[in-house]
């Protein structure tokens, strides 16, 4: 099931939070929190109160539901209003200030979190894992697994 939480109109820039999300998405709540706890970054705040927000909002709708298998399934920040002012600048002239404000959305889910398919760097193949790979294989003859060399051009002689 699907708990969606939402904090709209926070005072910080967008790329600000969205910079923290990848330490968030796709983990387990309780993992979640602890990496952003670590964080010195202001947004770090806001997102862990979302987080727990989204929490408590499981726990009321389905009181039946375990908080260790609560995952970040999608999180997402979108600009959200602006505001502009102005501030005096030399000769008469006016700078522009603009504060930015954002809204961040998450979704947990208690549904079983997939696992995470390791692919070969530069390949496009799913690589098993090293200990799997050599038991499940069968020995060969050195003969079969033996590279064609191939043979060198004869020399010419050359011309004088």
């Amino acid at each position: 099931m699907d708990f969606k939480v939402y904090v709209r109109h926070v005072r910080i820039g967008r790329n600000k939070i969205a910079r923290l999300l990848p330490f968030v998405k796709g983990q387990y709540v309780q993992r979640a929190l602890a990496n952003l706890r670590t964080l010195p970054q202001k947004s770090s705040h806001t997102l862990s109160k979302a987080i727990k927000s989204g929490m408590a909002n499981a726990l009321f709708t389905n009181r039946n539901l375990n908080p260790d298998t609560l995952w970040v399934k999608e999180a997402r920040v979108d600009m959200g209003t602006r505001l502009k002012r102005s501030q005096p600048m030399p000769r008469g002239s006016a700078g522009s200030i603009t504060k930015m404000y954002s809204h961040v959305s998450l979704t947990l889910t208690s549904d079983l979190k997939p696992e995470k398919i390791r692919k070969k760097k530069g390949m496009g193949i799913i690589a098993a894992p090293v200990k799997e790979a050599a038991a499940s294989a069968k020995p060969t003859s050195p003969e079969k697994t033996a590279v064609p060399v191939k043979q060198a051009a004869p020399k010419t002689a050359k011309k004088e």
